[in-house]
């Protein structure tokens, strides 16, 4: 059961009755320990404590995740994301190939959605996700860009990021349903990760998804004291990916992913 109150802004907002825990539904809201939960297509996509100061917010994610925005929301979701990943692309290195970070993160978010069999509009969605989980580095780049410690001062605050992330991307409500991506991407399956230290499936579901997938784009493209202190091949970063299956990773995901590096890249632990 949902709280009255928030049931009661839910129908003033809507004008209908909140879709409880439903299989069959696309989207649904229910309560559970405490929390108000969104699931959408039978999956997880954001959980919120409940406290009444956040209902306003909860409501104005969920319309957003249903569809029930204004006409011109996806257009502003569009140029909004647009601008802030041409910013996150020109901040970051690239490779041999010309690509960035964030933009081999999306690619391979999105080929990996495509193996589990999602459809067309949901990876799509993943690969947006993914564009934006780093929008936070941007704070840090600034930081460093007029910092004559650059290094030190890229250490202090590297755990920042997703905090500040959150920040940028609640600029405005049609960005809102990427900040569990980009606020949590970080969090470790063992409670143990930053900026909560959610353990488990607290952690938003894309955040878990990314965060498998941008551990092994950094340990193949660059050397992090985080890490190593040397690059690894893809079959040794997939062994360490399977290491940390439970620990840092979520364990289903991380099987998961395994197949898909094998089937699709030919690539072995």
């Amino acid at each position: 059961m949902l709280p009255e109150r928030f049931v009661k802004m839910f129908k003033d907002a809507f004008n209908v009755d909140p879709v409880c825990e439903d299989k069959d539904q696309k989207i649904s809201i229910f309560e559970e320990d405490n929390k108000i939960i969104v699931k959408q297509d039978g999956r997880v996509v954001a959980q919120f404590e409940d406290n009444e100061d956040d209902y306003a917010t909860i409501l104005q994610y969920y319309a957003k995740k249903a569809g029930l925005m204004t006409p011109h929301a996806k257009e502003i979701e569009e140029l909004l994301r647009s601008l802030f990943v041409n910013i996150i692309i020109l901040t970051e290195v690239e490779d041999k190939n010309g690509f960035s970070h964030s933009q081999r993160v999306a690619k391979m978010a999105e080929e990996f959605a495509r193996f589990l069999g999602w459809s067309d509009e949901q990876a799509v969605e993943l690969r947006n996700h993914a564009l934006l989980h780093d929008v936070g580095k941007i704070a840090i780049e600034q930081l460093m860009l007029y910092s004559p410690t650059r290094l030190r001062t890229l250490e202090l605050h590297y755990q920042d990021h997703p905090t500040m992330g959150a920040i940028y991307l609640s600029i405005n409500e049609s960005l809102w349903q990427y900040i569990p991506t980009a606020r949590n991407h970080h969090e470790r399956w063992d409670g143990k990760g930053f900026p909560e230290g959610l353990k488990g499936e607290e952690i938003p579901f894309y955040a878990r998804i990314m965060a498998i997938i941008d551990y092994y784009d950094e340990v193949t493209n660059f050397v992090s004291a985080d890490w190593d202190s040397e690059i690894k091949t893809p079959s040794q970063a997939l062994n360490e990916i399977k290491a940390l299956s439970g620990k840092f990773f979520d364990p289903q995901l991380t099987e998961k992913f395994i197949d898909f590096m094998t089937n699709v890249y030919g690539i072995r632990t």
